[in-house]
């Protein structure tokens, strides 16, 4: 009598365990319509069966993070494609998935670790190169894009354009203008109408010093999409280093209605500085530090035009404001010692804080002695032995 109860209880047993067990011909047979599915809310649906009957089927994880990835979803999909790479660890595709989603994100350093691992997974597959050589660009690893951008193009034939550009622009970081400028060329042949290749063979121009071919090439760019800010912003500062500060302002003036950043109403008000306008200036600057009231360049700037418009508190104020926030920078200092001098004439302060200047690290001491830099706020003290003493000591 035992040995049967104890037989019932065992098929018991048994019986609950299969019920409870997955069901593969069922879990695959969810999967397939799920594949098979053009509507999204059916093929969530029938993802989540295939689940619900295999809690490990690492294909039903991956394909619904595809489409939670399609719908934007990307904590979802990481969410999953984690799940399918913890099913199926030993699939490269899996990390590559998982690694797009991380690229979506600008996380590219973890893109990058799981790019690692499907390449150390399946070695010959060329757009696991690629996408890593995209997020060391990302991450401005010039030299190790250069080198998995490189290794794509020699295994792959035929490539989209703005492979051209990326390969370029890793170029460029590494500082080889020759490759980098022989990839824009191919970008704009393949891409006419594309702002970006003309920008880039502008970039080139620029940091050589040839500041009107630079300007030509972002005109070119600006002329294929007027919104285009980083043309801007460059042909500003090329206007800016020929001293045509009216162009210079004007492209300034565009880069802000497009970006309102606090970076661009500082650098406008550079130029205005050049030109001698220091209300202007001053009200670039302002506003600069309305926008981000922690950037001590700004308050600097300010200062130095305060003590052009000889607004001696203000500017006492301003420049007391940008040591406090950053103490390290030498500028507020040289300019707090010209304070000192030209509207108090002390000597004592003005050495003192032009000490603090040259002990963190301040370099033009000749700027010190012309008019046309710094020289202007020490005339008369900068013949004296006390200045000089503290200059060459």
């Amino acid at each position: 009598m035992r040995k049967q109860i104890i037989l019932i209880l065992l098929l018991s047993f048994c019986a609950a365990a299969y019920a409870a067990a997955p069901q593969p011909a069922a879990a695959r047979a969810a999967f397939a319509q799920g594949r098979k599915a053009t509507d999204v809310t059916d093929k969530l649906k029938y993802f989540d069966k295939a689940i619900l009957l295999n809690p490990s089927y690492a294909a039903a994880y991956q394909n619904r993070g595809d489409v939670y990835k399609d719908q934007g979803k990307l904590a979802n999909a990481l969410s999953d494609y984690t799940q399918a790479i913890k099913y199926a660890p030993k699939d490269a595709f899996k990390y590559y998935s998982r690694a797009l989603a991380y690229s979506s994100q600008r996380r590219y350093a973890s893109a990058v670790d799981d790019l690692t691992s499907a390449i150390g997974l399946q070695k010959n597959f060329p757009d696991f190169y690629l996408e890593r050589g995209r997020a060391y660009l990302a991450l401005e690893k010039f030299d190790l894009a250069v080198k998995d951008l490189e290794k794509y193009s020699s295994s792959k034939k035929n490539k989209d354009s703005s492979f051209d550009l990326d390969l370029g622009r890793a170029y460029l970081g590494i500082y080889n203008s020759d490759k980098a400028d022989k990839e824009f060329d191919r970008f704009i042949a393949s891409a006419p109408q594309s702002p970006d290749g003309y920008f880039y063979k502008g970039r080139i121009l620029y940091d050589g010093g040839s500041y009107d071919g630079a300007i030509s090439f972002f005109s070119k760019a600006i002329n294929r999409d007027a919104s285009y800010a980083p043309a801007y912003r460059v042909r500003a500062a090329s206007f800016k280093e020929i001293q045509d500060y009216p162009s210079a302002i004007a492209d300034y003036t565009k880069l802000i209605e497009l970006t309102p950043d606090f970076t661009f109403y500082n650098r406008r008000g550079l130029v205005y500085d050049e030109m001698e306008d220091y209300i202007s200036a001053a009200q670039d600057f302002e506003k600069s530090i309305e926008l981000n009231p922690k950037w001590a360049v700004a308050y600097n700037n300010l200062g130095y035009a305060n003590l052009k418009l000889k607004n001696w508190d203000a500017a006492k104020s301003n420049l007391e404001a940008a040591i406090k926030l950053s103490p390290d920078m030498a500028l507020p200092y040289i300019n707090l010692a010209g304070y000192y001098w030209m509207y108090k004439k002390d000597k004592k302060n003005a050495l003192n804080n032009l000490d603090l200047a040259l002990k963190r690290s301040y370099k033009d001491i000749d700027g010190l002695y012309e008019d046309g830099k710094k020289g202007w706020m020490f005339k008369n003290f900068n013949t004296t032995p006390q200045f000089r003493a503290l200059i060459y000591k």
